[in-house]
């Protein structure tokens, strides 16, 4: 029961999660990092909304390089995108890399 308790106030703060995966590369080997926010969702959530979404560039010439998987699970919304290492700029670099630093590495496969 009290760990119900937890979890209903977590969602009430307004918990949220953070899911990035990098793929790809000349070897092909895939890297996960994964954040649970809670206290400090807030900060995470503008980080999150910070990046464009729904604007996300194509990069069809090179095929070797690192593709970037997003997603951002949020209270009442999921956000995904695939971001080309190349368009890894701006608001999506600091997403990616607060997460890498903050989170736990969720696997790896190769």
């Amino acid at each position: 029961m009290a760990q119900r308790d937890d979890e209903s106030k977590a969602r009430s703060r307004g918990r949220l999660s953070i899911l990035v995966v990098r793929s790809g590369g000349f070897a092909g080997i895939s890297q996960q990092w994964r954040v649970e926010a809670y206290d400090d969702a807030e900060e995470w959530l503008k980080l999150v909304r910070a990046c464009p979404w729904g604007a996300v560039g194509r990069d069809a010439a090179s095929r070797d390089r690192f593709v970037w998987r997003i997603e951002a699970h949020l209270p009442r919304a999921v956000h995904r995108a695939s971001v080309p290492d190349a368009h890894l700029v701006g608001p999506w670099r600091v997403l990616v890399d607060r997460v890498r630093e903050a989170g736990q590495e969720a696997g790896a496969d190769g």
